[in-house]
């Protein structure tokens, strides 16, 4: 198996399914795919640019003609991986994150409008869904851990009012 920065990748985001964030370690991504820890440094510079690299393929995916409608994907394909909005608002918070710019553009285009407070509707959209999405898969998983029934909690409903509700304050300014 001739090693490679994807592979990397996928075996990362493989353990972050199955053990979460915490079992995410180089050590243990070097071990499931039988190389030495050292060997994915030629690939991976540390475990900062693996979480980055990570976030980056988790949001992949994302898709959507409208600001809503890509609100509502970013919380699902956040939701689609254990750990997601906390691997992703990691990544995404690294200094010079490429895959934030490209986020932030993407929400700026779908407001079409290249104002300052558009810029801000966006990241507030942004800053929402991934506050949110962490507070539910946290709830989850702390309720699932305790073994208490989880609340109706309308995930959907929620980021669906507040965009309607940022786009809204963006028209009156």
């Amino acid at each position: 198996m001739q090693l490679k920065r994807d592979l990397i990748i996928e075996t990362a985001l493989e353990l972050l399914q199955a053990y979460g964030l915490a079992d995410v370690t180089m050590r243990r991504v070097a071990t499931t795919l039988s190389v030495a820890p050292g060997a994915l440094y030629w690939h991976i510079k540390n475990k900062q640019d693996l979480i980055a690299a990570m976030a980056s393929r988790i949001i992949e995916p994302l898709n959507g003609s409208t600001t809503e409608d890509l609100a509502l994907n970013l919380r699902s394909v956040l939701l689609s991986h254990r750990d997601g909005a906390e691997v992703t608002i990691a990544g995404l918070s690294l200094p010079g994150s490429k895959a934030w710019e490209q986020l932030v553009e993407r929400f700026i285009a779908s407001i079409d409008d290249d104002s300052e407070a558009a810029r801000v509707a966006a990241l507030s959209i942004i800053h929402l869904v991934l506050g949110a999405t962490l507070m539910e898969q946290s709830r989850a998983q702390l309720q699932e851990t305790i073994g208490t029934p989880q609340p109706d909690y309308d995930g959907e409903s929620d980021i669906r009012s507040a965009t309607a509700i940022i786009l809204s304050g963006l028209s009156q300014s």
